[in-house]
């Protein structure tokens, strides 16, 4: 299964609990995706619509996949319209469809009597695994304020790892929540050490995830050629876990840029198809950098590691701008004194997300 569209959720049980969370939903859904459309699916639409290039870009071998994009989707709770109905309807599907029409009826009834269940259950609603639906399990956890007790009653306490419904949260998820369920930053994202990956969302730990890429880098420093790039560049950070906006948006994070990422003008774009940041401050961006064509690397890719980082990446040395006309490196310290050493070593002060720099700060260092 794809990762949900939201950050603190949690997996649904398969069976009936008794504690934790009080009994919910129908005992029996008419047609439901674990028990009659996964199968179905796999039988019909699986042969084209699966792997890295499914049909159409749709895949049908899970159950998120199967309700489409979640800006999209092509499978709405109750709605006979739905996309998903009309492409197999036999009444109007093309001759790629028409052979896998059959599976219309019970799709349908699904769609529309089952609303989409994922499972027949007494204890969660169909919809728990539905991001659309009321009783999506994000929505449960937030109208008890984002507090994990409740489900650490049936999935384990603290660290929702099966407990006695058996199903575990973490087959999709990556949480290190306390006894007691009150989550903090570190709960989803980040180590003891900082919020920021590693992990990820997912868990993944190496800097090849797109999750993890340099976030520790650009505040911890392994080339050290700046200060602390504070988390607030790139993101808005909330003050606590729920406060509006962090977690009922979908998955992927937003990228939003700020404070130094914008200083002199700076319009930096995040693509995340490439992975890459563009005409940031911090790599080469605004009105003065942007001019310097001897810049060997202002497109960083997010995780192409610390050779990412590196004198002349997002400036020649010397930058090609008609005040550096006739200067050669190391004679940097001349004009840039609190930048630089005489020898040319950037100057750093302090160490971690402590570190302070006249180099990458939002503005010039010009001095005697």
């Amino acid at each position: 299964m794809r990762a949900l569209p939201g950050v603190l959720v949690v997996a649904a049980a398969l069976g009936s609990c008794s504690e934790g969370r009080p009994r919910q939903g129908e005992l029996a859904n008419p047609v439901s995706w674990e028990e009659e459309i996964g199968p179905l699916f796999a039988a019909s639409c699986n042969s084209c619509h699966s792997g890295a290039a499914p049909a159409g870009n749709y895949r049908t071998t899970s159950y998120l996949d199967a309700l489409g994009p979640y800006a999209a989707p092509v499978a709405t709770a109750g709605d006979p319209d739905s996309p998903l109905l009309a492409t197999i309807d036999p009444a109007h599907a093309d001759a790629v469809h028409q052979p896998v029409s059959g599976a219309f009826s019970q799709a349908k009834a699904w769609v529309v009597d089952g609303k989409l269940s994922f499972f027949r259950s007494g204890t969660h609603e169909g919809g728990i695994l539905n991001p659309h639906d009321p009783q999506f399990h994000s929505n449960l956890v937030k109208a008890d304020g984002w507090n994990f007790s409740r489900c650490q009653g049936c999935h384990g306490d603290p660290d929702l790892s099966g407990g006695k419904a058996g199903v575990s949260c973490q087959e999709c998820h990556s949480f290190q929540l306390p006894s007691g369920g009150a989550p903090t930053c570190v709960s989803c994202h980040g180590s003891a050490q900082s919020p920021a990956p590693p992990r990820d969302l997912a868990g993944n730990t190496a800097s090849s995830a797109l999750g993890v890429g340099a976030h520790q880098p650009h505040l911890f420093g392994k080339t050290v050629i700046s200060g602390a790039i504070a988390c607030s560049a790139c993101h808005l950070v909330p003050t606590e876990v729920g406060s509006p906006g962090h977690l009922e948006i979908p998955l992927p994070a937003e990228v939003t840029f700020s404070g130094l990422a914008l200083a002199d003008g700076a319009a930096p774009v995040w693509d995340r198809n490439t992975a890459t940041c563009s005409a940031t401050y911090c790599h080469g961006g605004g009105a003065k950098l942007s001019a310097d064509t001897a810049a060997h690397l202002q497109k960083p890719v997010w995780t192409g590691g610390t050779a990412q980082a590196f004198c002349g990446a997002c400036h020649g040395i010397p930058p090609s701008t008609p005040p550096h006309s006739g200067i050669t490196f190391p004679n940097c310290a001349g004009c840039h004194p609190r930048t630089l050493t005489p020898e040319g070593t950037i100057i750093v002060s302090g160490t971690g997300d402590a570190r302070t720099s006249f180099h990458i700060n939002g503005a010039i260092d010009v001095g005697p």
